[in-house]
């Protein structure tokens, strides 16, 4: 019931306020932080919710993560930290179950979490999907829809995404290019 009322919260006076940059924006934020605290597994250190935000259970925020507007995080997502990510960035973690036999969908699958790693920038409008793993040191490009994981100290876009080049040969642990 709390979670539920929380998540109310956090869609509705959560819209009212002003994004952080803005003025007030930081008095909006301390509320989508605290509203978001109750509904997730635990939260870090000055983290950021923008208004518009969707989060659901169980998500895990490292230090410093930062959640865009208009975003929707579904459950069990893992934030290591120190993350941004542009607006409208959906990551999902469930998805529909299909019966051959009588060709229709019924009901949902069970969670896939998504890990996002460290220092991680996730940009404008793009889809995570259920199960992926995206590396520490990584750039995701906007409009991507990343369907695979994605190694460290990369930069990746596309649809499907792919690297497209490698950012940082420390953190990188994939073929060469």
């Amino acid at each position: 019931m709390k979670i539920a009322i929380n998540k109310f919260l956090l869609l509705t006076v959560g819209r009212w306020f002003p994004l952080r940059r803005h003025p007030g924006g930081k008095i909006g934020n301390l509320l989508r932080c605290h509203f978001t605290k109750r509904i997730i597994a635990s939260m870090g250190k000055k983290c950021i919710v923008e208004k518009g935000a969707e989060i659901l259970e169980g998500c895990v925020f490292g230090d410093r993560t930062a959640i865009g507007p208009n975003c929707l995080v579904s459950a069990g997502t893992v934030f290591k930290g120190h993350n941004m990510m542009g607006p409208n960035v959906h990551i999902y973690t469930v998805n529909h179950k299909y019966d051959k036999t009588t060709h229709s969908f019924n009901g949902m699958t069970d969670i896939e979490p998504v890990v996002i790693g460290e220092y991680v920038w996730i940009g404008y409008g793009v889809t995570i999907l259920p199960g992926v793993t995206v590396g520490d040191h990584t750039i995701i490009g906007a409009g991507s829809v990343v369907t695979k994981d994605i190694p460290s100290g990369v930069v990746a876009a596309g649809n499907p995404c792919r690297v497209k080049k490698v950012l940082d040969e420390d953190f990188y642990e994939g073929e060469s290019l």
